[in-house]
């Protein structure tokens, strides 16, 4: 009896399991088919899982895995869904061949649905046996990375719903002529090739795409398409098709002319999306043709070159149930003008407006922002970016009858020209997620107003006159996830209440004028992604609690006067951190030798830290790295041989002002992404590497204020795309003949402070056009200036001083473009090659150094210190433009232009130690900027001109060394200066002309006793002849060892004029 009741439970238990079994769905004593288990753990090993998609991909039952849906029975794999990322990094990288994946899923036999989209396939053809997959009704292949013709015989998939090939990444994917087998696709209802190339799709292609008799959603964004491929007479579409289409997107073609006739018949049509179709020649009645469509709900017209005369008007209305029935209007990108339209209040359906990005202008409180939220009670989206709309945001915002609240979540202002203080009426907006009024003019405090909007995620009020602290009330704003108040005139300290906001990830409060410290606050912000506390006014130190915030990737707080030491304990948890900005603060970086950060960093700018240690071994491990500044960090030794293979993606090196030595790695030669080297202000030796290759991508090369020997490097001119090249202030030498071949892209060229030798020729021979700034400066550089130098047309900085040129200044330097324009400020140059450059210049006696903006506004010729004969162009006056002009120490002979008064700019003139004669010019009192001029050891004449800017210039030794000068600032007056005014027929007057003749006579009798005293006593006594003449002879070799002596003097102050010249102009006088 005990065993048959033992037997009946065992029943009772395997009847209910069973049961259980079956109302789940699910089959408990077996999982899924074990041949698709396998086959699934075959496909997983096609694939490199960096993001562990397939992670869960183990154990018997494969229903349970991600990705994988089984049928009600849980047996058969019926659904993949192996989704990446579109627009991020791919979650599955194929490492096998692609044929073997299709392998693998052709033994799921009852596979519906497949999603491999987002994913790379290396770039690989679609296999033709995804056609063999007859069960499939979903098929998303999209962004997957494929290439090459669509294969046809996808059109075997006649079970097919969906058919998603749309590739955003461009034109990798095309169809050809044959495209009949869409058509056998009979249960086909939506239809995505995006960005497939079209291009040679045969004219009958719509014809082709209307066969589907279930298609309603179709989209053909992007696909090159042109008028050909539209619907024609001879191709014309099927009714069933037209009636359908419910979704239809033909944007970004190359359509032009009138808009479709097709479109009006698309009964059904919800969505269109035309963004991109050039409709500048459609008629007047755009609006008006496209009002027909009776179910339009979605309409995109961004980029369609749409103009004012496009707009509805009295004479092309709007019907009001088109007016009612549009939720989504897109008029982006186009070229309106004038007030807001007027016919927008009358959209009362809308969710989604986007006027942004043309040109409607007025002041906004008259441009219906205000009614355009009272009438639209369901409005979402507003954009109103980049307009020219101005003036201050008055007005009250009050809901009207109709509206018991405000829907609006997203409004964008931003890029305009709106003034005034932010209104308080912003309040108001209760369900606001995201709020730009970023680049306009607003002042005064961020209203508390803001505070009581509860669901606000993103504020950006960047670039704007905000002044003021950062209110408290943003610590009790806790949906914020994005603070960007950058660019404002901010004060005060960060709040501590900034470290509530638990779900914060964005923060950008950079270029105001914040004090204090760094909140110890902010280490609760662990959801944080970007800290930007840069350019500012902060103290302190750098918290160690930084380190908790495990989430982020960019740390900003450079330039600002923070101090204390950096270690490796601010990075523990850091190990998401891709930019790390710490630079021009006062900061020791200690780290220890043997430290492996978690982090692999993609920036590093840690300027002004100081190091003191070698090329930090932490850094060497940064292998992801694209740019390094590590400028003035006391960095000690060589650098690493193998750098480049360290750092393989390195973009951007600098290095300078250190203390590094040793040589120039030659493994920099190798890499294939340097763009920017500069190693300046160091202590490097040896030759430059001579291994540079064609293949190389530099634009920036920075080697100046190094012990660097050798020749110039023959290969750098394999370096086609150079725009920078600073050799200066090293000790290289040799003819530069065929060293600078191939350099068309060059803009600033310094090698001055060299010992480079012959003549420049070569000039003439290489085509370096684009050239701004030619430095040649202290070499030893012989013969005359080629003509080619006027070919320079470009040329702002010219500075061949201090070499052994001989010849004339050349009338066609007069034809330098750059230097002629007193007006207008000399281009800069383009990219961020400009940005680093740093030139050293002999300006107003002194070396200045020009960088950035400064050194793009210069404009100088310097052709000091050279052995130039001739005379001064007239031509040189036609350079209104030009800053600083120096031709002293020359042979030159003439005038001085009587028009150098045209020469507006002028701040600096010298024309020293020349043999110059004449009258200086009158003209010069016009130059009103003057401030440096030097004019001595001439052989100049005349008075002094007087007035303007020359009244400024008081030093006597400007004009020293011109005996036949006179005026002020010298004591020797002019002829007009010392006679007195005479009163003819005065008693004293006739005295006075009695005594003075008189006076000559005695002053000539004297003057024949001496003379003839001293010459006959000469001519009689040979005695005294002999010993007068050794006298002579005495006082000249006087004379010769006193300019000896200076001629040393001169030497040992290095060939710097400005020392020489005042010891000489004190002997002078």
């Amino acid at each position: 009896m005990r065993e048959i009741f033992h037997s009946m439970l065992v029943l009772v238990a395997v009847l209910f399991f069973g049961a259980v079994g079956f109302c789940s769905g699910r089959n408990t004593s077996f999982s899924c088919i074990e041949r698709e288990r396998e086959a699934l753990l075959k496909l997983k090993l096609c694939f490199h899982d960096p993001s562990h998609m397939l992670s869960s991909w183990k154990g018997n039952d494969c229903c349970e895995w991600r990705g994988v849906g089984c049928d009600k029975n849980g047996h058969q794999v019926v659904s993949l869904q192996l989704k990446g990322s579109i627009f991020d990094q791919p979650q599955l990288y194929l490492i096998d061949n692609v044929e073997e994946v299709v392998s693998s899923l052709l033994m799921l036999k009852y596979l519906e649905h497949l999603d491999l989209s987002g994913n790379y396939f290396n770039k690989s053809l679609i296999p033709h046996s995804f056609g063999l997959m007859k069960h499939l009704r979903y098929l998303n292949l999209s962004n997957a990375h494929f290439r090459g013709r669509i294969p046809g015989e996808l059109g075997n998939l006649t079970r097919l719903c969906v058919l998603d090939l749309a590739d955003y990444y461009g034109g990798a994917l095309k169809v050809d002529d044959d495209i009949q087998w869409i058509s056998r696709l009979s249960f086909l209802q939506q239809l995505d090739m995006s960005g497939v190339n079209l291009t040679f799709a045969s004219s009958n292609l719509f014809q082709v795409l209307s066969m589907p008799p279930l298609l309603s959603w179709l989209s053909l964004s992007g696909c090159t398409l042109k008028n050909s491929h539209l619907p024609s007479g001879s191709h014309p579409l099927n009714f069933t098709f037209l009636g359908n289409i419910q979704h239809f997107d033909i944007s970004w073609n190359s359509f032009h002319g009138p808009i479709p006739i097709f479109l009006q018949n698309m009964t059904s049509l919800t969505f269109l999306d035309m963004s991109g179709v050039n409709l500048s020649l459609t008629s007047s009645n755009l609006f008006q043709v496209l009002g027909m469509l009776p179910s339009v709900a979605w309409l995109s017209l961004s980029s369609c070159s749409l103009k004012n005369s496009h707009l509805p008007s009295s004479s092309h209305p709007l019907n009001f149930t088109f007016l009612g029935k549009i939720q989504h209007f897109d008029l982006s990108w186009n070229s309106f003008h004038g007030p807001i339209p007027i016919f927008l209040q009358n959209m009362t359906s809308l969710t989604f407006l986007d006027l942004s990005r043309n040109h409607f202008g007025g002041n906004i409180t008259e441009v219906l922002l205000l009614s355009i939220l009272r009438n639209m009670c369901g409005l979402k989206s507003l954009f109103l970016t980049s307009n020219e709309l101005e003036g201050e945001m008055l007005g009250v915002l009050e809901n009207s009858s109709e509206c018991s609240g405000y829907e609006l979540e997203t409004m964008d202002l931003g890029e305009n020209n709106i003034s005034g203080l932010m209104p308080d009426w912003l309040g108001e907006l209760k369900r606001l997620r995201y709020l730009n009024l970023s680049s306009n003019a607003f002042v005064g405090p961020i209203p508390s107003s803001l505070g009581t909007i509860p669901s606000l995620r993103e504020l950006d009020l960047l670039m704007n006159a905000l002044n003021g602290t950062i209110p408290l009330w943003i610590g009790k704003s806790l949906a914020i996830q994005k603070l960007n108040l950058f660019e404002n005139q901010l004060s005060g300290t960060i709040p501590d209440s900034i470290g509530q906001l638990s779900k914060l990830k964005h923060i950008h409060l950079s270029h105001n004028q914040l004090n204090g410290s760094i909140p110890e606050s902010i280490k609760k912000l662990s959801n944080l992604e970007y800290l930007n506390f840069s350019s500012n006014k902060l103290n302190g130190i750098i918290p160690k609690s930084i380190s908790k915030l495990s989430n982020l990737q960019v740390l900003d707080v450079a330039y600002n006067s923070l101090e204390g030491v950096i270690s490796e304990a601010h990075f523990t948890n850091l190990f998401k951190l891709i930019e790390l900005s710490i630079g021009f603060n006062n900061l020791n970086c200690v780290m220890k030798s043997d430290w492996r950060p978690l982090f692999h960093l993609q920036y590093i700018r840690m300027q002004s830290c100081k190091f003191g240690t070698g090329f930090p071994k932490w850094l060497q491990l940064q292998n992801t790295a694209y740019m390094v500044y590590l400028s003035n960090a006391s960095i000690l030794g060589p650098l690493p041989e193998n750098i480049s293979h360290m750092m393989p993606q390195l973009r951007h090196l600098v290095l300078a002002d250190n203390l590094i030595n040793g040589s120039i790695p030659k493994s920099l030669c190798n890499s294939k992404t340097l763009e920017f080297l500069d190693l300046s202000n160091n202590m490097l030796s040896g030759s430059i590497p001579d291994c540079w290759r064609n293949d190389q991508a530099f634009y920036l090369m920075d080697l100046f204020f190094n012990n660097l020997s050798g020749l110039f490097p023959k290969t750098i001119r394999k370096l086609n795309f150079l725009h920078v090249l600073q050799l200066n202030n090293n000790s290289l030498y040799g003819d530069l003949h065929m060293a600078l071949k191939n350099f068309s892209s060059l803009v600033v060229l310094d090698l001055g402070e060299n010992k480079f030798s012959g003549n420049i020729t070569w000039i003439r021979e290489h085509e370096i056009h684009s050239l701004k700034v030619l430095r040649l400066r202290k070499n030893l550089f012989t013969g005359n200036i080629p003509f080619e130098v006027c070919l320079l047309s470009q040329l702002q900085i010219l500075d061949l001083a201090d070499n052994n040129l001989t010849g004339t200044i050349l009338p066609c330097f007069g034809n330098f473009s750059n230097m002629k324009n007193a007006t207008q400020l000399i281009p800069h140059m383009d990219g961020e090659c400009w940005h680093w450059t740093h030139l050293m210049e002999v300006v107003k006696g002194r070396y200045l150094e020009y960088t950035k903006k400064p050194l793009g506004l210069e404009s100088s010729i310097d052709l000091s210190s050279n052995n130039l004969v001739g005379s001064i162009p007239n031509e040189l006056v036609f350079l209104q433009g030009l800053h600083n002009l120096n031709l002293s120490w020359n042979h030159l002979l003439g005038n001085i232009p009587k028009n150098i008064g045209q020469m507006e700019n002028l701040e600096s003139i010298d024309f020293s130690q020349n043999d110059l004669s004449g009258p200086i010019p009158n003209s010069i009192s016009s130059l009103t900027k003057l401030s440096h001029l030097n004019l001595s050891c001439n052989n100049l004449s005349g008075s002094i001109p007087k007035g303007n800017q020359l009244q400024t210039l008081e030093d006597p030794t400007i004009y020293a060394g011109n005996p036949q000068l006179c005026g002020a600032p010298l004591l020797k007056k002019c002829s007009d200066d010392v006679l007195p005014p005479t009163v003819i027929g005065s008693k004293d007057n006739d005295e006075g002309v009695f005594e003075e003749m008189w006076f000559y006579i005695v002053v000539m009798l004297g003057f024949a006793t001496g003379f003839w005293g001293v010459l006959g006593s000469l001519i009689v006594m040979q005695s005294w002849r002999c010993a007068y003449f050794q006298w002579v002879d005495d006082v000249k070799n006087w004379i010769l060892m006193v300019i000896k002596l200076k001629v040393v003097q001169f030497k040992m102050f290095d060939g710097n004029p400005d020392e020489f010249e005042s010891g000489t102009i004190e002997d002078i006088q």
